[in-house]
Formats: structure tokens, C-alpha cells, sequence
């Protein structure tokens, strides 16, 4: 039996909308209508995940072996008050979590336009991590990882 070890630094979480429990059943459709179709843009044959896998976290130092981007699409009141935008660093899983929060806008757009979005939404959160790496100490190779994360998320772009 052969183990495979993910190496992967990127990893993708996406939450559905949140909904109350009386809304109608359009409502609720409509909620998974579009957290299908987001889910469509991190995986799948075009997805951003596809591009995220080609950066190994060996490459960067010893300290962070998993960047977690959580999107929640959609996301009622409640949740958002407890949603952080970076979450602390977890020595023992050498892990960090960012939050993305996907509003109904990102649905009015162009395809491309929302690849837009989701990449400049990505770089801004990841430049946040900046300081968490420096304030941990962490081995890591911040600006190497930033440039290599450009890159595939240009060619996700195009």
C-alpha cells in the first residue's frame, strides 16, 4: 500500500448559505443554485484549487505546511461576527486559516470578472498573513510563497 502524503500549502473550505429556517423553498434553491456554482470555481476541471496544488510547502521553509482559504458564501449576520479574518496560527498542524466572505454581488458578474474578484481577494488576505508569520517567527519564505501564488492564480485567471 502506498501512502500519499498531501503536500499541498493551499487547501479550500467553502461554506453554503446560511439560511433561517422559515424561508421559502425559491429562497433555499436559489442559496444552493449559487453555492454550486462557487463551489464550481475552487474545484473542478477549471477550478482555483487545480492551481493552488502546484504549491508544495517544502519549497517555503518548515514552519507552515497548510493555508486553509475558507469561503463562506453567503453568510447570515450571526455567522459573520464570528468569522475571523486570519485565524491564529496552530503550531502543532503548522496551520493557518483565512477567511474569505463571498457577498451577492460576486453573482452579478462575468465569469471572468469573478475569477477577478476571487484572486484579489486572495492576495489581499494572504498579505495579512505577513505579519502573523513575522510575529510567530515562523521559517517561512513569505515573499517567495506570494510570488509563486501570483503566478498560478494569474494563469487561474487566464
Amino acid at each position: 500500500m502506498r501512502l500519499h502524503t498531501d503536500t499541498n500549502i493551499f487547501a479550500c473550505f467553502v461554506s453554503y448559505p446560511s439560511l433561517v429556517a422559515d424561508v421559502s423553498e425559491q429562497t433555499k434553491d436559489e442559496a444552493i443554485k449559487k453555492g454550486d456554482m462557487f463551489r464550481s470555481y475552487i474545484w473542478g476541471e477549471a477550478g482555483l484549487d487545480r492551481f493552488l496544488k502546484k504549491i508544495q510547502y517544502s519549497d517555503y521553509g518548515q514552519d507552515l505546511k497548510r493555508i486553509l482559504f475558507q469561503f463562506y458564501v453567503l453568510p447570515c449576520d450571526y455567522e459573520r461576527v464570528h468569522i475571523r479574518d486570519i485565524e491564529n496560527y496552530r503550531k502543532r498542524e503548522k496551520a493557518i486559516g483565512i477567511s474569505i466572505i463571498i457577498e451577492s454581488d460576486f453573482f452579478q458578474y462575468s465569469d471572468a470578472q469573478r475569477k477577478c474578484i476571487l484572486v484579489s481577494s486572495i492576495i489581499s488576505k494572504i498579505e495579512g498573513l505577513k505579519e502573523i508569520i513575522e510575529k510567530n517567527r515562523l521559517d517561512t519564505n513569505f515573499e517567495q510563497l506570494v510570488l509563486d501564488l501570483r503566478q498560478e492564480l494569474g494563469s487561474y485567471v487566464n
